[in-house]
This record gives structure tokens, sequence and C-alpha cells, in this order.
């Protein structure tokens, strides 16, 4: 094998090696706010604890067992507004918080958060308007504040599952994976069969890099909700990191066949049938992922189907795909994305090429493009043109690597390979994997070589 023969093979593993995939967070169960375990734990914050709660006069200890009386018939619209209308309510942070309970339970969240931000106002250190006022204000994603009150809860003695669990869910969102998981394995402790804790571990095991055992927590949670397809999609996620794509086409599978896939998600099971090159699977759950007109698929899950497709020159599902994604206003990647159809299926490589000069036009800063750009050109005898655009898309920092790992190429195959070396180290200097290490010491011996 030559030293150029051997420099290619090199930089071909490079690459490779580049690609992988990323698991969204899975957002909290709607149905987790109907669960009988949630249901009875909120009730519970009707009862008075007199240890650390404000106290109560006589006055408003009558109205709170009319109001539970009220309560106890199920008749809490009328309890609302017999709260409501009380000159006794404003004065009282008990009965504020009672009236906060109330909105709660009646869907109305905002005047729900806006009381027991109004009973903590009178009495800062009470704990079930902590811990109440979070889950109002989780269920209106508003995590960061919600965060706060949580762990104040906490500091005044709550040890009630859903808080836990809530703290694991406001930490997964901001990817603090391993204190999430030590919330949420608190949650089990007295709530060990709700679902939302089960999948908030697997999501914090997947990212600490132990997949196998959320696999296996997952597939427990899935008989619990077998028609909730969000664990079956975080499961499938989780086997395609551990490159298990047939395990992630069962994982999809069922929910599919029932039709409550999402379109995003059925797209990624197109992804995978393309895959294990069952095409025709493959056509036919893009066809059901545009089926609603209501709700479409979203522009990154298009892309990624598009990617997948051009990488296994299934052209004619990529110019499908594209004509499905068309918007009244054009989506610059979606322009990208034609631009690189045109070229690399042949259909029409001049207007590609014109379409990404217009596209560096509009964004002269835009590596990507650059590079799309410079990838044409250096294919079709203009390679001093595309140097100057690989060196244009270096000062691009998202994609400054992958402009440096460019010009390797274009100078190894000019057998310019002092100038290689170079971009090899300036490369290493953004990303400094081994496998560009290998490489770099590749070039090193070709360069011995030549001399």
């Amino acid at each position: 094998m030559s030293n150029h023969t051997g420099l290619k093979l090199a930089f071909l593993s490079l690459v490779l090696a580049g690609f992988s995939h990323a698991a969204e967070p899975l957002p909290l169960s709607t149905s987790y706010w109907n669960d009988p375990t949630f249901l009875k734990s909120f009730n519970g914050t009707y009862r008075i604890e007199a240890r650390i709660e404000p106290t109560l006069t006589t006055e408003e200890r009558g109205l709170l067992v009319e109001i539970q009386e009220l309560m106890g018939d199920e008749k809490r619209t009328l309890s609302l507004e017999k709260l409501k209308s009380s000159a006794l309510t404003a004065k009282s942070a008990a009965l504020t918080f009672n009236l906060g309970n109330l909105y709660f339970e009646t869907g109305d969240t905002g005047k729900a958060i806006e009381a027991y931000k109004n009973a903590l106002k009178a009495y800062p250190s009470f704990r079930r308007a902590h811990h109440n006022l979070a889950l109002a204000l989780v269920r209106e994603n508003q995590l960061e504040e919600a965060l706060t009150h949580l762990t104040e809860a906490i500091r005044l003695g709550d040890s009630e599952g859903n808080t836990y669990g809530l703290l694991g869910y406001c930490r997964i969102a901001r990817e603090e994976w391993a204190s999430a998981l030590q919330a949420y394995r608190l949650a089990q402790i007295t709530e060990p069969d709700v679902a939302e804790w089960k999948a908030g571990i697997a999501q914090c095991l997947q990212n600490l890099d132990e997949k196998a055992e959320a696999v296996a927590l997952l597939d427990e949670v899935i008989r619990q909700r077998p028609t909730e397809a969000s664990y079956s999609v975080l499961q499938a996620n989780i086997l395609m990191d551990l490159d298990q794509p047939e395990a992630a086409v069962k994982a999809l599978e069922l929910p599919y066949r029932l039709k409550i896939l999402d379109p995003n998600a059925t797209l990624l099971l197109a992804e995978l049938h393309l895959r294990g090159d069952r095409t025709e699977a493959a056509e036919q759950a893009v066809t059901a992922a545009f089926s609603d007109e209501k709700m479409q698929p979203a522009i990154p899950s298009i892309l990624r189907l598009i990617t997948a497709a051009s990488t296994r020159s299934e052209w004619n599902m990529v110019k499908g795909l594209l004509k499905k994604a068309e918007t009244d206003a054009p989506v610059r990647a979606l322009r990208l994305a034609e631009a690189g159809y045109l070229i690399a299926s042949g259909e029409n490589p001049a207007s590609g090429a014109d379409l990404l000069k217009k596209l560096t036009e509009e964004e002269p800063t835009d590596g990507e493009a650059l590079i799309a750009l410079a990838r044409y050109q250096s294919t079709n005898g203009q390679p001093d043109s595309a140097e100057l655009l690989y060196e244009r898309a270096t000062a691009d920092t998202t994609h400054a690597y992958e402009a440096h790992v460019e010009l390797v190429r274009l100078h190894v195959a000019q057998s310019r390979y002092a100038d290689a070396l170079k971009s090899v180290d300036r490369a290493l200097e953004l990303n400094p994997t081994d496998s560009l290490r290998n490489y770099r010491q590749s070039l090193l011996k070709t360069i011995a070589a030549s001399e």
C-alpha cells in the first residue's frame, strides 16, 4: 500500500469516527398530574401541620371545615367561590394557600401561582406553599423558579416523593445528571411505582453511560404505560447509542402500529428502516409522518432523515422530503440540503453550486455553506478557490474543526504534506482526538519518506 493510499484510508476512518447520536431530554408525562400517587400526595396538602404552618383563628378554622365538607361532596367550584368571597381569605396565609389549591385543581394554574406566592409573602416558611407553588411552576414549565421552591421545601423538612421527583426533573433540565439521579432515587423510596421517576432515572443513566441498565428500566416503564410513546422513543434512542438499531426498531414498532408515535419519532423509525435496507418500510413511515396536516415533523428531524437517505443514495426519498418540507418562508438549512442533493445526486450540480454561492453571499461567515461549496470546487478543478473557502470557514467556530480537516484532505491530494501537517495541528488544537493524532503520525511518516 502506498503512503498516499494509507493517508486516504486513515482520513476516512477519521471522518467516520465523528458521527454520533445525541438523545433529547424526555418531557414530564402529562398523565402524571392525574396519577393516583400524585393526587393522593396533593390532596394531603390540604391538611394543616401546626408545627410549621401559620396558626389559624377560630373563624378561619370554621371556614376551612366548611370548605372541606363541600370538597367531600365534590363541590370544588362552590368551595372556590366561598373562599374567594370571604373577607378572611386575604388576611390569612392558610386560607390563601387553600385558595391556590382550588385554583390548581380547577386548572387555573396562573391564579394558583399568584395565590401561593401571596401565602408565602404572609408566611415565608410555609412549607406546603413552597411545595405546591413548585408543582404549579413545573406545570407551567417555569423550572428554574420551581427548583428554588422545591429546594426550600426540602430545607423545611419536606420528604414527599414527588418533591424529590420533580427536583430530579428540574435538575435534568439543567443537565445535572448525577444530582438528578440522586433526587429520583430518593423519590422512589416513597413512590417506587411512579413511571415518571423510573423514566427519569433511565435518562440519567443514559447520560451517565449506564445505558444497558437504562434500557432494562424502561422495559418496566413501557409495561406500565404502553400507550405513552415517549418512553419507547427514549428507549429507541438509547438502543441507537448502544448500536442496536434493530432493537430500536422493535421499541418503536408497537406505538407506530397503534398510531401514537409522533411525526418526529416516525421519521426516526424511517431512518432505522433505511439502516436495515428496508426502503419500502422507510417510505411508508415517511408517508405516515406527514399524514397529519396539523402536526408535521420538525425541520431537524427532516434534515436528519435527508442526511441518512443521502448517505445511501436514496435520492427519490431525499427529493420527496425536500418537497414535503417546503414552506412559504424558505428555511436556510433546507436550502443547503437541497444544494447538497442537486450536487450529490447528479441531478443538477451546477444549480446546486449556484445555490451554495447565494447562501455564502447571504451569510459570508456560514462555515457549513462555505465548506459545501469548497468541496464542490475542489472536485471540479478549482483547488485554489476551494482552499480560500476552507480558510474562510475556519473563522466559524462551529465548523472550524471540519474546515481544518478538509484543508488536510485538500493539501494531501496536492502532495502538500507540510501544509497538511499545519492544518492537522490546528485541528488538534480544537479537537485532540486519538484518531487525529494517529493520522498525524501517518502524515509524519509520509513526509519523512518523501524527503
